[in-house]
């Protein structure tokens, strides 16, 4: 997959950051082992469009005033009312240098699971170390493969077997569990059936 390009530009940190949103910006701020923080700002459509097909740990090339930085989407701040992205820090990569990152799992073919299994979501996300050009996305787990009482660990994984990604999560963790789904029934009391609390007749006496 072709890695997403974000244009940016340089942020004037003298102009506060709540103008800068106003004006339907998005404060960032790039940095890394052997660079200095950038400070920079992104279009809020362009942070939008970027978020709808990236997530944590994704990989972005970061096009600042004519240069280009690849980087790692590393985390990123919320505002708790509106819930729009109020500011994003990106990690710089240095080629050759092995970086460690936090990818999701995504489960596919859900749907394989039918009526009578459940699927168990036990684990949603893995730590891995490995180069720049080495990095992924996340991991994707086949949920066809697996059947009734089936289920997998972190080392049972495709991933597991790729000699250039190294797993930092717990090898016997576990990530999904196929198990019987619950069967409830509601029992149902007829109204003939049921059964009458007794009426307690008090008796009066005569002065």
């Amino acid at each position: 997959m072709e890695t997403y390009k974000l244009l940016c530009e340089k942020r004037n940190l003298a102009v506060k950051a709540k103008t800068s949103k106003k004006e339907g910006y998005v404060p960032a701020v790039v940095y890394g082992h052997h660079l200095d923080p950038i400070h920079i700002l992104i279009s809020h459509a362009e942070i939008t469009r970027f978020l709808h097909a990236n997530s944590l740990g994704s990989k972005v090339i970061l096009s600042i005033e004519g240069s280009e930085h690849l980087a790692i989407f590393k985390d990123s701040q919320r505002d708790p009312l509106s819930h729009k992205i109020i500011h994003i820090d990106f990690q710089a990569l240095t080629s050759g240098e092995k970086i460690k990152v936090t990818v999701p799992i995504v489960f596919q073919n859900k749907d394989s699971v039918g009526n009578d299994k459940v699927l168990q979501e036990q684990l949603s996300e893995i730590e891995i170390l490995a180069l720049p050009k080495f990095l992924i996305d996340h991991v994707e787990v086949d949920v066809a493969k697996y059947d009734l009482g089936d289920s997998a660990l972190v080392s049972d994984l495709d991933i597991y077997n790729d000699k250039n990604i190294e797993i930092l999560s717990p090898h016997d963790s576990q990530v999904l569990i196929i198990s019987h789904a619950a069967k409830f029934t509601e029992e149902t009391v007829n109204d003939e059936e049921q059964i009458q609390e007794p009426v307690l007749v008090t008796e009066t006496t005569e002065e």
